[in-house]
């Protein structure tokens, strides 16, 4: 008998996002080079990674594996993104490009005169920034308009895998309906199954239901019956009866009839 392999453990691995080698910008998949504290070498890793940018301090969750080309690398399934802790981290992240309109010379003066609070600052009293010299108010509305942007990515990317949602689904409903997604996904989940590439009925009827939508909701029968005429069509059928197409989805919603 021959030996199943068994699927690789699953595994956190925190590190410094040096690069972004590829992005494919329509599904999110990323290519990165990470630093650790662990070695000198960079290390690989791929997946979803949207919102990620170079000096960011990353807890990422996912997998080992080994590449026949590349070698080892790690398969990112989610991640978290952990702020940098001390001076030179908070300058090498704010001088990354994560914020337009922060290069690496006004994130020396920023950190230079904020220090350690510079990140709470930008976050909470971004007004004061224009307490950094050459900072004025145009730069500074331009520095929290993407500051906020970011943040926003990263709470809709929480929120998404919080109800189950993976990585690379997360990736695509984000990129169809951008900050309005946690509005879509709590009210009208169904919406996800003809919108977005990849997402189903049965997948939208799982978020449906980590989001609280009723088992017998108006809008879980209208997507159950146009998911019953899919599943028809695959079989090769032009229509149904609607006593069929009924009874049909009966069979799948478990709902009454009458519904």
């Amino acid at each position: 008998m021959g030996r199943v392999s068994a699927s690789p453990a699953p595994a956190v691995l925190e590190a410094v996002l040096e690069r972004l080698t590829y992005v494919n910008e329509e599904t999110g998949y990323t290519v990165a080079r990470v630093a650790t504290e662990r070695g000198s070498d960079l290390l690989t890793v791929v997946g979803a990674l949207l919102g990620a940018q170079p000096g960011e301090s990353l807890r990422l969750r996912g997998r080992w594996s080994s590449h026949p080309r590349y070698g080892r690398q790690f398969e990112v399934d989610s991640y978290s993104t952990v702020l940098p802790a001390t001076i030179q981290g908070i300058q090498r992240y704010l001088g990354s490009g994560l914020v337009k309109g922060i290069g690496p010379v006004f994130a020396e003066r920023i950190v230079a005169h904020f220090g350690l609070d510079t990140l709470r600052i930008i976050e909470e009293e971004p007004a004061r920034l224009v307490e950094v010299p050459g900072l004025g108010p145009k730069r500074t509305a331009k520095i929290t308009a993407a500051w906020a942007e970011q943040q926003a990515i990263k709470e809709v990317m929480l929120f998404l895998q919080g109800v189950g949602v993976s990585t690379s689904l997360a990736v695509r409903i984000y990129k169809q309906y951008g900050d309005a997604s946690v509005d879509v996904v709590t009210k009208e989940p169904y919406r996800l199954a003809a919108d977005v590439w990849g997402i189903g009925f049965k997948t939208a009827d799982t978020i449906a239901r980590a989001v609280g939508i009723p088992h017998d909701s108006p809008e879980r029968v209208k997507a159950g019956l146009a998911y019953t005429l899919s599943e028809a069509t695959d079989d090769g059928h032009c229509y149904l009866p609607v006593p069929q197409l009924v009874a049909d989805a009966v069979k799948i919603l478990d709902v009454p009839g009458d519904l």
